[in-house]
């Protein structure tokens, strides 16, 4: 059972010591990025520039600071930068997939596409060109679109590659009530989950279609695998079938005070004071 398979320690690990390579302008010295410890099982360590992350299934680590997104990449300790200061301050990103990066500036009503190497794969789309006046949430789809929860319409919105609207939800009011203001939002296995405290998670399909809500009061930050949410809160990692309801906390290295933790298939990431740490797995 996946419940099971997902309680995991974390052993030691031969990785040989990484010699960092930088492109443009790291805001740290690459060095900084290129501790190993196998040892202790940590396949990577390095200085966290902020406590707003993102990982991905290939092991790199993301940072958004102020106008910047920081890409590292774990397996060579290449550290890349993207920032656009005439966008403003960057609000969110998802790099679910890594090599179609979203990047959210709220203030601006703007979102930026970028390649693995953070690099432009478009123009800057301006979402009031589209009809959407007030975007507080975005993430991108499997199918190559992106998902919009528009504040002023009050509902999510599909919009294709060719940036036409193709579904949209009902309002989301109907659903979660008045006071009901979603904060996250991911696609995982062709649905879309949208998180509202003190509501739960909203299931939609890939049409938009409402499925069901999921009961859940953590953190913001959560990720799909299979049929659970893993989630870190007050001090533990949390994995949740969203059926039952039931949770099992994971395996967590000892001695180590840890502020945040998200587990992938491959890795544990974990943020301890201003520094990072990915863990490896078998």
């Amino acid at each position: 059972m996946l419940l099971l398979l997902i309680i995991f320690l974390f052993p030691a690990i031969n990785v040989s010591p990484v010699i960092g390579v930088v492109q443009g302008t790291p805001a740290l010295p690459a060095g900084e990025y290129c501790a190993t410890h196998p040892q202790t099982g940590v396949k990577y360590s390095g200085q966290a520039p902020s406590r707003h992350y993102y990982t991905d299934h290939l092991e790199n680590v993301y940072f958004i600071d102020g106008y910047k997104l920081l890409k590292i990449d774990t397996a060579t300790g290449e550290v890349m930068e993207f920032g656009s200061y005439s966008a403003g301050e960057i609000t969110l990103a998802d790099v679910s997939n890594p090599f179609q990066i979203m990047v959210l500036y709220r203030d601006f009503n703007r979102i930026v596409f970028l390649d693995n190497k953070l690099s432009r794969l478009r123009s800057e789309i301006d979402l009031s060109e589209l009809g959407i006046e007030q975007a507080v949430l975005a993430c991108t789809s499997g199918r190559g679109g992106m998902w919009i929860f528009s504040d002023r319409d009050n509902r999510i919105i599909y919009f294709d590659q060719q940036l036409r609207n193709t579904h949209q939800s009902m309002v989301i009011g109907s659903i979660a009530g008045p006071a009901g203001k979603p904060v996250s939002m991911t696609e995982a296995q062709n649905r879309l989950y949208l998180y509202i405290p003190r509501k739960g998670i909203l299931v939609f399909d890939r049409f938009a279609s409402y499925i069901t809500t999921v009961p859940y009061s953590g953190p913001e930050r959560f990720r799909v695998t299979g049929n659970n949410i893993i989630y870190f809160d007050g001090g533990k990692l949390i994995s949740m079938d969203m059926e039952s309801g039931e949770e099992i906390y994971l395996d967590l290295p000892s001695g180590v005070e840890i502020d945040d933790a998200m587990m992938h298939s491959a890795y544990l990431f974990l943020l301890s004071g201003n520094r990072f740490m990915l863990y490896g797995r078998r």
